[in-house]
């Protein structure tokens, strides 16, 4: 949800919130006070009512107007006055009224009488209904000018914000440029500039240098390695070598190669972590894995295997080079766990490559993609499948492997 949605949503509730609990408080205390009111004019018929009779000694006469009845009962005895509320039948409108009723004690020529002066209350409800219809109508169109008033407001207040935002979101490490502010006369979007300004400055510089050391460390790294392999073919070449030594300098030059294949893994790794692969094309995952069957051919009769290529027409939009470094590995992958004679298929179903291979038992499903992980019948670096991992997530793809029917299934969701 968007801030300013979020935003409205609670200054809109909480708006009206205050307003129904403040007009629930008004509802009660008009209520009271036209209660109140109503009661004082019951006082008022009350003395005009002990007034006559104090004038004329004798009570006056019981009347029924529409709204008020005036009614006399004798008693014997004085009884404190009282106010009530009661529901009373009104002639003229046939029907119940809700009513307010004062009873007091007169006496007349020793004789004590109960007066009850009875008021209709309906005039009173309806003024309390007609009140609060148009409190009612008050919060609502309250309500609807605070959301406009709201967007508007919140929408400005927030340009700063949005510019900056939009600023980042397009801020590429491989061009990089300076974050576009827009100047504000809120302190707290002023200093979140000012931050983020030389944020993305240290990391344009961190960014260099580490692309910069990555490089040299990638030529200085593989130049030694390749002298070493070098002289070593040469000294495996000599004639004058014994059998031991040859066994000797074999275990060296697979030592110095397997360091190598490591070192080119490891930047490799390095290099997509860090965003360095941005050129990006349509490339054919058919064609591509037809071109690595073939360069892989040789070692591929050696071990006897029937490689199938079933992929139809499968594309993707990625860097080349990784295009191909992914399916180079997963097919290394299943040629080294393959046995001889044995069969690696490749197929495609709309955006998804599978490639399979057989198998007797499941690999570790949680650490397969782990960097360095590797089943124990393998002398590879245990950074091919991390790899192929790597440069799918670079992309958003999805690479998921699962074990089923005695055979191995790796696949990319493209």
């Amino acid at each position: 949800m968007k801030l300013q949605a979020q935003y409205n949503k609670i200054s809109i509730a909480s708006t009206i919130l205050v307003l129904l609990i403040a007009g629930a408080g008004y509802y009660f205390l008009l209520q009271y006070v036209l209660k109140e009111q109503l009661d004082e004019t019951l006082r008022v018929e009350q003395v005009e009512i002990q007034d006559f009779i104090q004038k004329n000694h004798s009570l006056p006469p019981a009347t029924t107007y529409k709204d008020q009845r005036i009614e006399f009962k004798k008693s014997d005895k004085f009884l404190l006055q009282s106010f009530r509320t009661l529901m009373l039948y009104v002639p003229d409108e046939k029907e119940n009224e809700l009513s307010r009723q004062l009873d007091f004690t007169v006496e007349v020529n020793g004789q004590y009488y109960i007066a009850s002066v009875t008021k209709s209350q309906e005039a009173t409800e309806e003024l309390i209904g007609i009140i609060l219809l148009i409190t009612l109508g008050l919060i609502i169109l309250l309500s609807i000018l605070l959301f406009f008033a709201n967007r508007f407001l919140v929408k400005r207040l927030w340009k700063p914000f949005q510019t900056t935002l939009s600023s980042i979101k397009s801020f590429d490490l491989n061009a990089p440029s300076a974050i576009k502010t827009e100047k504000t006369t809120i302190h707290e979007f002023n200093e979140l500039n000012e931050n983020i300004s030389m944020m993305t400055e240290k990391v344009v510089k961190d960014y260099l240098s580490l692309k910069h050391f990555i490089d040299h460390a990638s030529h200085e790294m593989q130049t030694p390695l390749a002298v070493v392999n070098s002289r070593l073919d040469v000294l495996i070449q000599d004639p004058a070598l014994n059998e031991k030594n040859l066994k000797d300098l074999q275990v060296i030059y697979d030592a110095v190669d397997k360091m190598s294949k490591l070192s080119r893994s490891l930047l490799l790794l390095a290099r997509i972590e860090n965003n360095q692969f941005s050129e990006k094309q349509e490339v054919d995952i058919h064609i591509i894995a037809k071109n690595i069957i073939q360069e892989l051919d040789e070692w591929i009769s050696e071990r006897y295997l029937t490689v199938s290529n079933e992929i139809n027409d499968l594309k993707a939009n990625m860097n080349p080079h990784l295009a191909n470094t992914l399916i180079t590995n997963l097919i290394i992958n299943a040629i080294k766990h393959s046995n001889k004679e044995e069969s690696i298929l490749l197929r495609s179903d709309n955006n998804i490559l599978t490639i399979s291979n057989p198998g007797t038992q499941a690999l570790d499903k949680d650490r397969i993609f782990d960097r360095f992980w590797k089943s124990e019948y393998s002398d590879g670096t245990g950074l091919g499948l991390a790899i192929a991992k790597q440069i799918c997530d670079h992309y958003g793809f999805l690479l998921q492997y699962e074990f089923k029917k005695g055979a191995h299934h790796f696949s990319i969701l493209f």
